[in-house]
């Protein structure tokens, strides 16, 4: 029974990632994607490469997720006291007709 791995090429992973193949070969040699070197050239799993770009991908979200805002509260405003002049008292109202 033969088992067949997936593996993608450096100049594969970065035509998928969209960066430099330089770059996904530094990562490769710092640990940043698991790949192996086993002639000339790197190849990197798939399964470990879907992997590894799932953690990538949690981090940077983690990364750029705001804090909540907060939460409005209610503010009493106390009554003060008016400024400039008191409000006239209105004068008192008599019946028409001379009936009192």
């Amino acid at each position: 029974m033969s088992t067949t791995v997936t593996v993608y090429t450096a100049e594969q992973v970065a035509q998928l990632l969209g960066c430099a193949v330089k770059t996904v070969e530094q990562m490769a040699r710092d640990g940043e994607l698991a790949g192996v070197k086993p002639g000339g050239g790197w190849v990197f799993p798939a399964g470990a490469l879907a992997q590894r770009l799932d953690q990538l991908a949690l981090e940077q979200a983690a990364g750029r997720r705001k804090t909540p805002a907060p939460v409005a509260t209610t503010v009493h405003q106390v009554d003060k006291p008016r400024r400039g002049p008191k409000p006239r008292a209105l004068p008192k109202l008599v019946p028409m007709g001379g009936q009192a």
